[in-house]
């Protein structure tokens, strides 16, 4: 700020005046104003007012009311649905007696005005999307020119450490996963290395070498525990390095995924095999040969939890636990497919392939929406939160923003990591992009790739540990069953009225259709003595129960369709009813 100076003109009023050019001395300004100088200054020139203006009146009470009355925000339905947990559902008059209708009541006023409250929250975050700029507005230069080196001189100190590199050119190439929350990293390394770390602290949890080939590493529900697919089985460790299970039901497995909602652990092997397992409770849930070749690309769908498999006859299949064959085939690419991402809420699926092309598809409804030309066919490809999508292209990694709309003509950015890029996954609430290559493992910023308001209530990246145990108990308990994966999620909700139909057309033909003959042979029982008459009562006795079952079902059908007469009970004589 420059200096301040003091002149006193011949009307006895101080001036103030301002000298741009002037640079305030390191002690200040030397000449002070006394109090009793600045309270005359005050009193003459005040608020630009004289001394004959009007005094300020102060405001009645009326309108100290009107203007604390805050104006009431209004909401969309938009903002409303997205926080609706299923409280227009509840229904208190469907309760017997007035004292659960009171209660019901008050459980969905509860619930409204927490869905209320929470998208009037929405509102007040202030965090932005980050980006990249060139300090001159002149300057016509493209994005993906600016270097990592560049990103870390610009921003703050905090988010430069975020960026760092691993060298670890003898155990490569290496295999990436980020926790939900972001917080924790773990690096399989093809020759055994094997090692855990809290990446934004940079502290080690473990390291180690396994001492076979590892393909690929997942975590599970915590950062407590590590599935590693290695040369023959896969094995889950703790976050201390230490053995704690040996699946061998999922045998020489090439890729590994983990559905957090209902804790089954997805193994691909390359003899064609997708295997499920409960980690809850150590079953194995399916296991089917899908047909299709080396299992080496597959992602899943968070918002279904449905696999995505990619195969050499450039197809993208989908699986469930529920069925052997494959939900929906979708030809992708005219070669063998390489990558494939579904982004977070599960409406894109980005597609890599040897054709040179990178294609973006709406999984809604299994429509290609763009295609893109790479320099030569990519590896993998990831899509973050904001749905910037990053492509692995030999030893380069590109982000492309704008692919999923058709405004993308360049990369956003592009860094070259020096070996050949095998994994690729973006951190959670974070505009950092984790690349696992030949030369160890590199952490990439990417401004703007994450969503800059953190969720705790989905995943919290600050939580202590009693907060990771009571999620964990809460996560347990409210486990889905395998049985309720799907296409549509909303299925649950509906009711197969085709189905339905059908079923009370069979149940009505039993009235007017003939019923088969009861044929039933009893097995031979050579140890028997007298076998003969016992075969033909054992006949009997099953034909006889055959028979009343149908008799049963029969009598229920008819008095469903035609309404059966209740038959009044006789009434129970007393020894007095004689005397009435």
């Amino acid at each position: 700020m420059a200096p301040i100076k003091k002149t006193r003109p011949n009307d006895g009023v101080k001036k103030i005046s301002l000298a741009a050019t002037d640079v305030t001395p390191a002690r200040g300004v030397e000449e002070k104003m006394t109090w009793k100088e600045y309270k005359k200054m005050k009193k003459q020139i005040g608020n630009g007012m004289t001394s004959k203006s009007k005094k300020l009146k102060r405001p009645t009470p009326k309108e100290d009311e009107e203007s604390g009355k805050k104006k009431p925000v209004k909401l969309t339905k938009k903002q409303k649905e997205r926080h609706d947990t299923g409280a227009d559902v509840i229904d208190p008059s469907a309760m017997r007696s007035k004292l659960q209708q009171e209660k019901m009541k008050m459980t969905k006023e509860k619930f409204e005005k927490r869905i209320e409250a929470t998208a009037k929250a929405e509102k007040y975050r202030v965090e932005n999307v980050g980006f990249v700029a060139p300090d001159d507005e002149d300057d016509n230069s493209l994005t993906y020119s600016i270097r990592q080196k560049d990103i870390v001189e610009a921003v703050d100190l905090a988010a430069a450490t975020k960026h760092f590199e691993l060298k670890l050119p003898r155990f490569g190439p290496y295999h990436i996963d980020y926790t939900d929350n972001g917080r924790h990293l773990v690096i399989g390394g093809r020759k055994g290395h094997l090692a855990a770390i809290d990446w934004q602290t940079k502290r080690l949890h473990f390291e180690q070498n396994v001492m076979e080939k590892v393909s690929d590493v997942k975590f599970l529900h915590t950062e407590n525990f590590i599935a590693v697919a290695q040369k023959n089985y896969t094995y889950v460790y703790d976050n201390i390095g230490t053995e704690l299970h040996c699946l061998k039901t999922m045998y020489d497995t090439a890729r590994l995924e983990f559905l957090p909602r209902h804790f089954l652990l997805v193994g691909a092997s390359r003899n064609s095999f997708l295997n499920y397992v409960d980690v809850s409770v150590g079953k194995q849930i399916a296991s089917f040969a899908t047909k299709s070749g080396t299992l080496d690309v597959m992602c899943q769908n968070p918002a279904n939890a449905i696999i995505h498999t990619g195969h050499t006859n450039g197809t993208v299949s989908l699986w469930s636990p529920n069925s052997k064959e494959p939900l929906v085939k979708v030809l992708t690419h005219l070669s063998a497919v390489q990558g494939v991402a579904v982004d977070d809420q599960g409406n894109y699926m980005a597609t890599t392939g040897l054709d040179r092309k990178c294609r973006i598809w709406d999984v809604r409804m299994f429509r290609q929406l763009h295609a893109y030309s790479l320099p030569f066919g990519a590896a993998n490809v990831a899509i973050s939160q904001k749905l910037d999508v990053a492509c692995a292209v030999g030893n380069y990694v590109q982000v492309f923003r704008g692919m999923h709309n058709g405004t993308c003509k360049e990369p956003y950015l592009v860094h070259n990591c020096g070996g050949v890029v095998t994994d690729l996954k973006f951190v959670p609430w974070e505009d950092v992009l984790g690349i696992g290559h030949a030369h160890g493992f590199t952490s990439m910023l990417v401004p703007g790739a994450g969503d800059p308001n953190v969720d705790t209530f989905r995943s919290n990246p600050y939580e202590t540990k009693s907060q990771r145990k009571e999620r964990e108990i809460k996560q347990l308990l409210d486990k889905i069953q395998p049985d309720l994966i799907s296409l549509d999620p909303d299925d649950i909700n509906k009711v197969n009225e085709g189905l339905l139909e059908l079923e009370e057309e069979e149940r009505k033909k039993i009235l007017y259709i003939r019923p088969m003959s009861v044929q039933y042979t009893p097995r031979h029982k050579m140890r028997s003595k007298k076998s003969g008459w016992k075969m033909e009562a054992r006949k009997n006795t099953v034909k006889n129960q055959i028979r009343l079952e149908r008799n049963m079902e029969k009598g229920a059908v008819e008095k469903e369709v035609f309404g059966g007469n209740e038959v009044q009970e006789p009434k129970k004589k007393h020894i007095l009813d004689r005397l009435k």
